[in-house]
């Protein structure tokens, strides 16, 4: 498949995808990242397409509402820690589109719900099991305490584009 066609196609699963998990709550905010925010937390999944061929990646992710970082860090995990079965990838032809963003979506519906119903719920963030480093925990804990510092609220929602 030429490089141009495996991006539009690209862009198509991309679309279908947004409607299909719509229904949870994710916003497409940007071009690979869907966000949904709860109380303390944003959840949202970002999908990374490979360059060597018609393939995705799908990060599993969480960041504190509260968080000073001026970035966005990807704390959470890929697909292949979730299941390692896991694979998604498309060609040419139509059907293998919404395959793809079928089996995405799934894979978001079943595997990052029950990541961030367990390993993403606040008290787990707060364990030394937690996907978050040091300062984040901080972060979720003095928001949980109700220290919030109203300016690193707005970044994480600049930085995420939530409205």
């Amino acid at each position: 498949m030429d490089k141009k066609l495996e991006r539009s196609n690209a862009d198509k699963v991309l679309r279908r995808l947004t409607n299909k998990i719509k229904p949870l709550g994710f916003k497409r905010t940007k071009p690979t990242f869907w966000v949904r925010e709860q109380e303390h937390l944003v959840q949202f999944i970002h999908i990374h397409k490979y360059t060597f061929g018609p393939f995705f990646r799908i990060h599993t992710c969480i960041r504190p509402l509260n968080s000073s970082l001026e970035f966005v860090a990807l704390f959470g995990p890929i697909e292949q820690e979730l299941n390692p079965a896991a694979k998604f990838e498309y060609s040419e032809e139509s059907s293998s589109l919404e395959d793809c963003a079928l089996a995405m979506s799934q894979f978001i519906s079943t595997f990052s719900e029950e990541w961030y119903s367990t390993l993403g719920a606040s008290t787990a963030l707060l364990s030394s099991k937690s996907v978050l480093d040091t300062q984040e925990k901080m972060s979720l804990q003095e928001s949980l305490d109700g220290k919030v510092n109203t300016f690193n609220i707005e970044r994480t929602r600049l930085l995420l584009k939530i409205a």
